[in-house]
């Protein structure tokens, strides 16, 4: 026994002596064990390499392959929504980059080069009451502003544009008190976005929520798809004029200021402004100024049109400023002149928060904001979409104004819509606005 152990132990002694005296070899055996150490495993993970790879290269050629679809594809609407986004893209100031990031430069001269056509087209277009226009603007605004005594028995012609069985339904289920003010003239106003609907609609079947007999005023809910806003149908024109910022060349002011200081009932954004990456203050106003007769500032050498009302209260719409405009400023595109739509569909505008001021052929202006750049409230409207509305509502001229975060209205002492400024509440520095002065 003795002896088997003995050389047992001698063994496992010569065996570490083998190894003691060869620390070369003996790193050499170790890594050789390492490396060839689960060998299973070893593939497997070559395995989860090559599948990775793969998996990533489909994804590339996947997203390369949507990529170009989404940009070069003619598909119907693959392409009509592609042309919104490059047109609402290029159509800001300071956004541009969201085209110009991601899309080659031929595909974006290409859907803008239909809005450079349809500005040059425009040249040819100018405004003629001359021609099937009533020359007085008298009649209708007389029957419309008045108290509820002296309108009740014409309010169905004073105010065509208002189904009349929605109306006195609507004021059969009130007391006078409630809708006559302390003169005795017609006040229904629920023209906050948190009001309770009155129920009243336009023969158009869009919701009513104000009318005022006192300045003569209808205010209607515009609403479609993604889109949401006001129109305001004044009834007499001359209350219509340009009031423009008491601090303008060194800053613009807020609607609310202009409404206020100037005694305005109603108002919403006109001109354009120097806006560099977003940061302009109203101050620095592009094209021509006139406000009640007064040169505020010279005509800019540009494709935008004089939008002006002239002394017989005829908004008119032309290249140039011409003799008589009480009040004028510039801006484009022009949407209707002489009764004839300009506009169709996104014509390189894209979808966009706007403002629009018109004119009805019996006299009415149409002053309208549509909300914007507010995903689950209001993105926006084309400026066809637009036309559509003003066209409908009898506007025989009409042209657009500046939009984007300055589009707001203001109705007796506050905004009526949602700007998309970064105080919405207060909405932008404006240069100047068209208001309509109270009674």
């Amino acid at each position: 026994m003795n002896g088997e152990q003995n050389q047992t132990d001698s063994n496992w002694v010569c065996l570490e002596e083998r190894t003691a005296g060869t620390p070369e070899r003996k790193k050499r055996s170790a890594f050789v064990l390492k490396k060839r150490k689960n060998p299973r495993r070893s593939r497997s993970k070559t395995r989860k390499k090559r599948h990775i790879l793969r998996r990533v290269s489909i994804t590339f050629a996947g997203l390369a392959a949507l990529y170009c679809v989404l940009v070069f594809s003619h598909i119907p609407f693959i392409e009509k929504w592609r042309t919104i986004y490059i047109e609402t893209a290029m159509g800001t100031m300071n956004h541009q980059w969201l085209a110009t990031l991601f899309l080659p430069q031929s595909v974006i001269d290409d859907v803008m080069s239909g809005r450079m056509t349809i500005e040059l087209e425009q040249d040819d277009y100018n405004s003629n009451w001359n021609t099937g226009a009533d020359t007085s603007f008298d009649s209708t605004s007389e029957m419309a502003v008045d108290t509820w005594e002296g309108v009740r028995e014409q309010f169905s012609d004073a105010y065509a544009e208002i189904d009349q069985k929605s109306f006195w339904t609507y004021m059969a289920a009130q007391k006078e008190s409630d809708v006559l003010d302390e003169d005795g003239y017609l006040m229904i106003d629920q023209a906050d976005y948190d009001d309770e609907e009155t129920g009243i609609e336009t023969i158009y079947g869009d919701p009513v929520c104000a009318i005022d007999t006192r300045n003569g005023i209808v205010i209607v809910e515009l609403e479609g798809d993604g889109y949401s806003g006001r129109m305001a149908i004044v009834k007499n024109p001359a209350q219509v004029r340009l009031a423009v910022s008491d601090t303008l060349g060194s800053s613009g002011s807020y609607l609310k200021q202009i409404c206020r200081s100037n005694n305005a009932v109603l108002g919403i954004n006109a001109s354009g402004f120097s806006d560099p990456e977003g940061t302009g203050n109203g101050g620095d106003v592009f094209g021509t100024v006139i406000s009640n007769g007064r040169m505020v500032m010279d005509a800019l050498d540009t494709k935008m049109k004089v939008i002006g009302m002239d002394s017989s209260n005829r908004l008119n719409i032309s290249n140039t400023l011409t003799t008589g405009m009480r009040d004028a400023m510039q801006f484009s595109p022009a949407l209707i002149v002489n009764g004839e739509q300009l506009i169709s569909g996104s014509s390189g505008w894209g979808l966009q928060p706007r403002s629009v001021i018109g004119q009805t052929q019996d006299g009415q202006i149409l002053l309208t904001v549509i909300d914007g750049r507010q995903p689950g409230y209001s993105i926006g409207i084309t400026l066809g979409d637009l036309t559509d509305i003003l066209h409908r509502y009898g506007a025989y001229q009409a042209c657009n104004l500046d939009g984007g975060s300055s589009s707001v209205m203001y109705y007796r002492g506050r905004n009526i819509t949602r700007s998309s400024a970064v105080t919405p509440e207060e909405g932008r520095h404006i240069p100047n606005a068209w208001i309509v002065d109270a009674n």
